[in-house]
């Protein structure tokens, strides 16, 4: 996954075997649409329910794709998370939006590319 950005853009690209597990190449999000971005080492902030359409959910190895919540559409690809009753994934950007496709897009990434993400967000 690479993140590339322009002054007014943020653009989402997806590996080939990404693009498999999450049915989704690229996902574009233009900076006057996001309302915040943070960088959680521990993201416990599910929503109450989710269902994935479409998407691919590996307990303990993926979570990938669109999924419809109560509170609207969410982009998710977690690496590794962890637990079922109480879940939480490491290392995650959280990109909250105005949009109404996706109010969130969550990602596992290192934080060395997160932080490219946030700087350029508050430029």
């Amino acid at each position: 996954m690479t993140f590339t950005t322009t002054k007014n853009e943020l653009q989402i690209l997806l590996s080939r075997n990404e693009q498999i597990w999450a049915m989704k190449a690229k996902i574009i999000v233009a900076k006057k649409d996001i309302e915040s971005i943070n960088y959680c080492e521990t993201f416990k902030s599910w929503r109450k329910w989710e269902v994935r359409l479409p998407g691919t959910g590996l307990p303990g190895k993926l979570v990938a794709g669109s999924f419809w919540t109560e509170e609207g559409w969410d982009f998710l690809y977690l690496k590794n998370p962890h637990g079922l009753l109480n879940p939480f994934a490491l290392n995650v950007l959280v990109i909250e939006t105005k949009l109404s496709k996706y109010r969130r897009i969550v990602i596992s990434v290192p934080k060395e590319e997160a932080k490219d993400v946030l700087a350029w967000y508050k430029s």
